[in-house]
């Protein structure tokens, strides 16, 4: 008798799963966009349809002095794109710094 794949219940499979490595290059990639934008100007930071949440990390980021700080305060500003991503929050403000670009 063959082996059940782990993915399969009652002979259907599940939706698809992005693996833990897509899920990490992701995050990567939104990180590297919360750089772009971390280093834009906060007047043109401004123009941009920002969450109140990514507004006050950006802030705070560029209230911080410290390379690990800044380092830090750019994960956590990854997250909360993440979240954005999920909300589907996130969409105008890419298409506003393509624009911006």
């Amino acid at each position: 008798m063959p082996r059940k794949n782990r993915y399969q219940i009652g002979g259907e499979e599940e939706e698809y799963r992005p693996s833990r490595s897509q899920k990490k290059r992701d995050s990567a990639a939104l990180q590297t966009v919360g750089e772009k934008l971390a280093k834009l100007a906060p007047a043109k930071r401004g123009r941009l349809p920002l969450s109140d949440d990514l507004r006050e990390g950006f802030d705070e980021y560029d209230r911080l002095s410290g390379y690990e700080a800044k380092r830090r305060q750019l994960q956590y500003i990854g997250r909360l794109m993440r979240e954005a991503q999920e909300e589907g929050t996130l969409q105008p403000v890419l298409d506003a710094l393509a624009v911006m670009e």
